[in-house]
């Protein structure tokens, strides 16, 4: 209402000056009489003012906007103001991008180098574990009967031994003609049955009665009939397997804990990004970043052998 008014203040300021300077009494407009010219006087140097007043205030608000802006410069010096929030992000997709992007090469070198050894080693031992259990499974499926043990786990000589543990997907292979294959057999049973399956029959001597080199204790090959006292007999085949699942189970192992300390990576230079993103905001350089913490990357643990990131403050 206020923009319409002036606009129309200012209309009249152009038409008023050249009809004051004529014979009101014989102005094209006959309603302007001369008791009124000092009132549209004074509306037309009401209007200049209004509108020299907004004009002075759209330069004083344009002269505050530089002033911020330049304020902000000033206080960003280096990275122009980036935001530690943004840097944080790009850390915990891609380490060492958010030390990039605010600035950072060296770190950023750092973190990303430690995320590309972690997954090269992280992806041998996981394949290294996932082919070496490929393999300790299919020599199970043809060296360790199921079928012969539940035979010998329904006959009297079994009462003789200590059995602690039933044989997971059992009910599976019962049902299964002797004939099938194991693997399809078990087709149906849960993964984490299946798993223990396969963990069970080389790990407890009670399972020793489906082994194909069965030996009693006298070094005589022997039946799964003739298997009296587990504990007493052995597989030279269930000793292999054992060992082959066992070195598996490293690998994935180490596979698995190298797989957390890649997460904790991602969250360590996810939170480095952001305090470099803020001191570089703050105008620090690098050389005052690199002694305010260090990292390194070493082996520990109880064995010695674990991978570990460190971070590390120097005290003078």
């Amino acid at each position: 209402m206020k923009t319409f008014v002036l606009s129309a203040i200012a209309l009249l300021s152009f038409v008023i000056p050249s009809v004051a300077q004529q014979n009101l009494l014989v102005s094209p407009l006959p309603r302007i009489l001369p008791s009124q010219a000092a009132a549209f006087q004074q509306s037309i140097e009401r209007s200049n003012q209004l509108l020299a007043q907004k004009s002075n205030d759209e330069a004083g608000n344009e002269a505050d906007n530089e002033a911020n802006d330049e304020a902000e410069a000033v206080a960003s010096p280096v990275t122009g103001g980036k935001s530690p929030r943004r840097a944080f992000l790009y850390s915990t997709i891609v380490p060492g991008a958010g030390e990039l992007w605010a600035g950072s090469r060296k770190r950023a070198a750092l973190f990303f180098g430690l995320e590309v050894i972690g997954l090269g080693m992280y992806l041998n031992w996981n394949s290294e574990g996932n082919d070496l259990e490929d393999e300790f499974r299919l020599r199970a499926d043809g060296e360790w009967n199921p079928w012969d043990y539940l035979g010998w786990r329904g006959s009297r000589n079994s009462r003789f031994c200590s059995l602690t543990h039933a044989l997971p997907c059992s009910s599976y292979v019962a049902s299964a003609p002797s004939s099938t294959s194991v693997p399809d057999a078990i087709a149906d049973c849960p993964d984490r049955d299946v798993q223990q399956y396969y963990e069970l029959i080389g790990k407890y001597d009670q399972f020793i009665a489906g082994w194909d080199d069965i030996v009693d204790p006298d070094g005589n090959r022997v039946t799964a009939a003739a298997v009296d006292s587990a504990e007493n007999f052995h597989s030279e085949l269930r000793l292999t397997y054992e060992v082959d699942r066992n070195d598996s189970n490293k690998l994935l192992k180490r596979a698995s804990n190298m797989l957390g300390l890649i997460m904790v990576n991602h969250v360590i230079s996810a939170i480095d990004a952001a305090r470099v993103a803020r001191a570089r905001s703050e105008g620090q350089s690098e050389a005052s970043l690199s002694r305010r913490t260090r990292l390194a990357f070493g082996l520990g643990g109880t064995t010695g052998r674990t991978p570990m990131l460190l971070a590390f403050r120097l005290v003078d």
